[in-house]
């Protein structure tokens, strides 16, 4: 009930039942090119020995999940639901943009001379 009222807040739909959600005109129809490119620049960067297109990668990466964390912390200081679930789902952004930065800070590193 919850996570449905939560993805309600997000969309901006009036109805509880995700296939009326579906055909609402009020989805917006960005998230999903945004995701496959996103998706697309990451695969990519697996194939790649070039630190600069890692770096850039790792830091697009970090900006998604930050961006992702503002949006549900927004959804949530509005609605004012807060679960357990829902707080998991921040600390799992927030790792993952701190994983994501330390990543990239640690590959732009010059290495040590022995």
């Amino acid at each position: 009930m919850r996570s449905s009222l939560l993805f309600e807040s997000l969309w901006g739909s009036e109805s509880g039942s995700s296939s009326l959600l579906c055909s609402s005109p009020a989805l917006p129809s960005w998230p999903l090119p945004f995701l496959i490119s996103i998706s697309l620049i990451m695969w990519n960067a697996l194939y790649t020995a070039e630190k600069v297109i890692i770096r850039w990668t790792l830091l697009t990466e970090a900006c998604y999940f930050s961006v992702q964390f503002l949006v549900v912390t927004a959804t949530l200081a509005e609605t004012g639901l807060v679960s357990q679930g829902i707080l998991l789902l921040l600390a799992s952004r927030l790792l993952f943009v701190a994983i994501s930065i330390y990543y990239y800070y640690q590959v732009g590193r010059k290495p040590k001379k022995v």
